[in-house]
């Protein structure tokens, strides 16, 4: 029910200080590119960004790299490009009417960008608030950190969540519910040419950057536990982060290494094909790629039942396993049982496959546009 503005949106301005190999960054290229297509003009401001996400972004895209104006020593990397793109658009970037701010990270500096520069902002939230600052902050830190982004995202002219249960949540908090939305995350279609490799269940797999967010300490805590009983169990660890010494480490301490198998992201479906359970353990989620992607490949699921995504995306069980969060005891009892009944396991995600037409890459992208056309 928008109503489409008189003064249409033709530019559409990303502010990504940090553009890593994540999920944020999948959204990007996706939506940057089908802006594109559909005749918007379209920058991206950013610090840093990896060669993969930039070869992968249409040539037609204005890429504007900020200078390293400030640098504090008491703020890490990201806070610093975060505050170095905000000082950069500030006094360097130059709009007309018609454009428009659509922030991917660190809301707060694009949203007092835009009451700076009077345009509008569209916020996209990536993880639930509450995950992302409950488990690596104090009570106190928490509850300021809490008040900071709901004091700013009072002031964005939209805001888009990736889940219901995100959307709920600011709904509950800001009780404004004209401008928050939920659109489901934007996957492009994967052609799985010929046929799959047998799967071997005993095979476990799981894809994601090597952070704390992630909880593999867990995961690997787990599979110690599922070892004792079963010797032919194998990890895949597929993905790149500050934990990874942390991990070997911890595998070796475990005297598991030899069951654990660390690669970087390049050619996950080589995995996703041929691997026999994927797990995702994290301690929150906005809605997690990596699960979309693997129904797609159509590979039984674990899941930790974190904020949020995976109830939304597994249908609270029906499509996949839930298990408890930072709970490695359950989750190497579902291991056990998945393996036990693995046709079973089978079945969930082939229920599963038959409803990704809930996250099409087209469907959700023009969401965006209705959106932004009636800002």
């Amino acid at each position: 029910n928008l109503k489409i503005n008189k003064l249409m949106i033709k530019k559409i301005i990303f502010f990504v200080p940090n553009i890593d190999d994540g999920g944020i960054e999948k959204n990007l290229v996706i939506l940057s590119n089908f802006f594109i297509k559909k005749k918007y003009k379209v920058e991206i401001i950013y610090s840093r960004i990896t060669k993969n996400i930039n070869d992968k972004l249409n040539s037609k895209i204005s890429l504007t790299k900020t200078k390293k104006l400030l640098n504090f020593k008491f703020f890490n990397s990201r806070i610093n490009n975060s505050i170095n793109c905000f000082i950069y658009c500030l006094f360097k970037i130059k709009t007309k009417n018609d454009a428009a701010l659509f922030s991917l990270q660190d809301h707060p500096f694009a949203i007092l960008l835009s009451f700076f520069k009077k345009k509008p902002c569209l916020i996209r939230i990536a993880n639930h608030p509450i995950g992302s600052l409950k488990f690596f902050n104090n009570l106190i830190t928490y509850k300021i950190k809490l008040f900071i982004k709901i004091f700013f995202y009072h002031f964005a002219s939209v805001i888009v969540c990736n889940s219901n249960q995100s959307s709920n949540f600011f709904r509950k908090s800001l009780l404004i519910n004209k401008k928050i939305y939920t659109i489901y995350n934007p996957i492009k279609n994967i052609v799985i040419k010929g046929k799959s490799l047998k799967r071997n269940k005993y095979r476990l797999l799981t894809v994601g950057r090597l952070e704390n967010q992630k909880n593999l300490t867990g995961l690997i805590e787990a599979l110690s536990i599922v070892i004792k009983k079963n010797k032919k169990i194998k990890l895949t660890i597929l993905g790149k982060g500050s934990e990874k010494l942390k991990l070997v480490n911890l595998s070796k301490f475990l005297k598991i290494q030899k069951n654990i198998i660390f690669k970087d992201f390049s050619k996950p479906d080589i995995y996703y094909k041929k691997e026999g359970i994927f797990i995702l353990n994290s301690f929150f989620e906005g809605l997690p790629n990596v699960l979309i992607e693997a129904i797609q490949y159509k590979i039984p699921i674990i899941s930790s039942n974190c904020y949020s995504g995976p109830s939304e995306i597994l249908k609270n069980g029906k499509y996949g396993y839930l298990v408890k969060v930072n709970d490695p005891i359950g989750l190497a009892n579902q291991i056990e049982r998945v393996i036990l009944n693995y046709s079973v396991a089978l079945k969930k995600t082939k229920k599963a496959h038959s409803s990704l037409n809930r996250f099409s890459m087209r469907a959700q992208c023009e969401k965006y546009e209705k959106i932004l056309k009636a800002l």
